[in-house]
C-alpha cells in the first residue's frame, strides 16, 4: 500500500507540474517572447539527449547520499528507485507535525529524463500565481533557482532543477518559509552532482 501510495504522489507531482507549463504556454506570446521560447526549447532539447546516455544513480549511490537529520529533524523513512528504470529517492523526516519530504528524480536515461521535462520547464519561467489555495513564486533558494508555493500558514513546497539533471522537491509542514534555504543547504546537492560524475 506503502508503494502505491508514492507512486500516485510521484505521478501527482508529475501532473501537477506539467499542467502548469502547458497552462503558461497557452498564453499569448509576444514576437520577443517567441524568440526566448525557441531558445528554450533547443536548450530544453539539448539537456534531455545529454541525459538519455547517462546511468542513474543506484541504490547505494542514493543511500550514501541521504542525510540522516534536516533541520534536526530524523530521518523516519525512504525510498529508493522505486520505479524501474528511473533513478529517484524519497526520504521523510519528521518529529511530530513538524515535516520535511524530499524527493528526488535522477534525469539519467530515457525515463529519467523524460520525468524530469517538466522541472526542467518550470525552471526556465518566472511565476507568480495567487489563487485561493495559495501563491506559487519563483524564488531563489540557496543560490538556486526554485517554484515556491505557500499553501497554508505552515505548509510550503519548493521544487528546482539542479545541474542540469536532478529535480527536486521539498515539502514542508509547520516550518518558515527561512528554514527551507537551510533545509536546500544541508541536502549537499552538490555531493550528488559528484556521485554522478564517477
Amino acid at each position: 500500500m506503502k508503494t502505491i501510495k508514492t507512486v500516485f504522489i510521484i505521478q501527482m507531482v508529475f501532473c501537477l507540474v506539467a499542467c502548469n507549463t502547458n497552462n503558461r504556454k497557452n498564453q499569448e506570446q509576444e514576437p520577443a517572447q517567441a524568440a526566448v521560447s525557441n531558445t528554450a526549447s533547443k536548450s530544453f532539447e539539448e539537456n534531455k539527449n545529454s541525459l538519455l546516455n547517462k546511468t542513474p544513480l543506484t541504490k547505494e549511490q542514493f543511500a550514501s547520499w541521504l542525510p540522516e537529520t534536516l533541520l534536526g529533524l530524523p530521518l523516519t523513512s525512504s525510498t529508493i528507485n522505486l520505479l524501474p528504470g528511473v533513478g529517484s529517492c524519497t526520504a521523510n523526516y519528521n518529529q511530530g507535525n513538524t515535516r520535511i519530504r524530499i524527493m528526488i528524480i535522477d534525469g539519467a536515461g530515457e525515463k529519467g529524463a523524460n520525468g524530469v521535462a517538466p522541472y526542467r520547464a518550470s525552471s526556465t519561467l518566472n511565476i507568480d500565481d495567487k489563487g485561493a489555495w495559495g501563491n506559487t513564486k519563483t524564488e531563489t533558494v540557496n543560490g538556486l533557482k526554485a517554484k515556491v508555493s505557500y499553501l497554508e500558514e505552515d505548509r510550503l513546497n519548493a521544487s528546482m532543477f539542479y545541474n542540469e539533471r536532478f529535480a527536486v522537491d521539498i515539502k514542508l509542514n509547520e516550518l518558515t518559509r527561512e528554514s527551507l534555504d537551510q533545509i536546500a543547504q544541508e541536502l549537499k546537492l552538490e555531493k550528488l552532482k559528484e556521485i554522478a560524475l564517477q
